[in-house]
């Protein structure tokens, strides 16, 4: 497993490293401007382009052979899509600690950055990374890395689609019901925790259904 995610990491670390720089570039324009909207965004940014290079492992994997040749290691098929999943969390979690340190660091510099919708948005980013990841590995896997830019675009959609629909559902739930332990709560934050948390919940189904589909899979 160890071997499997060193390989990951050596095929995507020029552009782990390029995606780190950027985000933190990004990251900074977005925090001089200091608008609401723009601090959203400068949460997102970090999670989401640090799980791109995971994306790019299948692909390349493909174009050196190498998917073949894993087969004939002493592995089993679920050991190769778990160190997948394992690399991708790492990758987001990477991507989370930029986002907190960055905003640590702002918020040490110019008080009153962070505030309760940065929070907020840091879930919802980790929300919207791990519905990228519970899409676009199974039907990667199932069409296969020549389809693989399509994928990711559909997984984009998704993602977004989800956060809308689940903010509307949450909303409809809310004015419609009177739910007596939660009404004392941010309801904010608990759209965003609770978004995260399901989405975590579908990524692990994702594995799950991912394994099923590459134990059939035939080269």
């Amino acid at each position: 497993m160890k071997g499997l995610m060193l390989n990951q990491w050596y095929s995507v670390n020029k552009s782990f490293w390029g995606y780190l720089v950027l985000s933190v570039v990004i990251m900074g324009v977005l925090l001089i401007a200091q608008q609401d909207m723009l601090l959203t965004v400068a949460t997102f940014i970090p999670i989401i382009f640090m799980v791109t290079p995971a994306f790019e492992v299948l692909k390349n994997e493909t174009m050196s052979g190498w998917n073949k040749f894993v087969l004939a290691l002493p592995l089993k098929r679920s050991q190769i899509v778990r160190s997948h999943f394992l690399f991708f969390v790492m990758l987001m979690f990477v991507g989370i600690i930029i986002s907190v340190g960055v905003f640590v660091v702002a918020e040490f510099i110019s008080e009153g950055i962070w505030t309760n919708a940065v929070t907020n948005s840091i879930l919802n980013g980790i929300g919207l990374a791990l519905i990228l990841g519970l899409v676009a590995y199974p039907l990667t896997y199932h069409l296969g890395t020549e389809k693989s830019d399509m994928v990711l675009m559909l997984s984009v959609l998704v993602a977004i689609g989800s956060y809308f629909l689940g903010s509307f559902i949450f909303n409809w739930v809310f004015n419609n019901y009177t739910i007596a332990p939660l009404q004392n709560l941010d309801l904010d934050f608990l759209f965003s925790a609770a978004f995260a948390l399901v989405s975590f919940v579908l990524f692990f189904l994702s594995y799950v259904i991912t394994n099923q589909i590459y134990r059939k899979k035939e080269f």
